[in-house]
C-alpha cells in the first residue's frame, strides 16, 4: 500500500491519510460550565470545559467522562476496602478473645 502512495495513487493516500489523522465524528458546542459542588462533579465539569473550548467534540467528552467516572470509582472503592479493613482491626481489638 505504501508503494501505492509513494507512486501518486490519490486512493491509496486517502486511505493512508484517514488512518492517520481520522476525521472527527460530532462538532464543538458552546455552553454553561456546570458549578462543582462535589468530587463526583469534576468529570463533567472538565469534559464540559474541552467541550466549550473546541478541544474536543461532544461525543469524545461523554467518553471521556465515562472512563473518569470509573476511575473516580475505582477509586473510591479502594478507598472503602482500606477503610473497612481498618474498622474490623479496631473491632476486633475491642471483642475479647474467645477461648
Amino acid at each position: 500500500m505504501g508503494e501505492l502512495v509513494k507512486a501518486g495513487n490519490v486512493r491509496a493516500l486517502e486511505f493512508w491519510l484517514d488512518r492517520l489523522l481520522p476525521k472527527r465524528s460530532g462538532r464543538p458546542i458552546e455552553l454553561q460550565l456546570p458549578k462543582i459542588k462535589s468530587a463526583s462533579d469534576v468529570p463533567v465539569a472538565m469534559a464540559a470545559a474541552a467541550v466549550c473550548s473546541g478541544s474536543i467534540t461532544p461525543d469524545e467528552a461523554s467518553r471521556l467522562v465515562h472512563l473518569l467516572e470509573r476511575y473516580s470509582n475505582a477509586i473510591i472503592a479502594s478507598e472503602f476496602a482500606v477503610r473497612l479493613q481498618n474498622l474490623e482491626a479496631q473491632v476486633q481489638m475491642m471483642i475479647p478473645l474467645k477461648r
